[in-house]
């Protein structure tokens, strides 16, 4: 029932705006004069109205948000390198070329376990991809670049078990299409 709240709330702001419309177009057919002080008061009480339902709804989303708080710990930490056209994915960091094709072509597949925090430190050791998880059922859970001499961070929280697969959303060359690496969820 919570989870349909802000879905409650934007119908009620939406029935709101109809019933301003409504009211305005009534009232815009019998001629008067307008006072700019009720227009003044009218305009505070619809922003202190709008400053109101954006509170509301921030309260009610963001405690909701996917996002782990920046100063919670992860519970594991997986490497990731792009390299045209493969994702190394590893328990260890991952140096230089030598060791990006030992794990590429020799390397166990990470598991990692459902609900533990999971913190991806995903880079490339020549031009720029997109890192995107995707779930057993093919949905997009989450997705950051892969660059050089950069290490961006990407933390998930997995809810289900299964084979996950990473595949690279940015052009990176003709082997693009087939630029991906896998993990598991127990």
């Amino acid at each position: 029932m919570s989870r349909h709240i802000p879905i409650f709330l934007l119908e009620a702001v939406s029935a709101g705006i109809v019933l301003v419309f409504a009211y305005v177009a009534l009232r815009s057919r019998r001629s008067g004069t307008v006072s700019p002080d009720r227009a003044r008061r009218l305009q505070t009480a619809l922003l202190i109205g709008l400053l109101g339902f954006a509170g509301l709804f921030l309260a009610f989303t963001f405690p909701r948000a996917p996002y782990p708080r920046r100063a919670e710990r992860p519970d594991r930490v997986v490497f990731v390198v792009g390299k045209q056209f493969n994702f190394a994915v590893s328990e260890r960091p991952i140096t230089n070329d030598r060791e990006w094709e030992e794990v590429v072509q020799f390397g166990e597949p990470v598991t990692v376990s459902a609900g533990e925090l999971v913190e991806f430190r995903v880079t490339s050791f020549d031009v720029n991809h997109g890192f995107s998880l995707y779930d057993p059922d093919r949905t997009l859970l989450g997705q950051v670049q892969a660059m050089p001499g950069y290490v961006n961070r990407l933390r998930f929280r997995f809810a289900k078990p299964g084979r996950y697969e990473v595949l690279c959303l940015e052009y990176c060359g003709n082997g693009h299409p087939r630029m991906r690496g896998y993990f598991y969820v127990k």
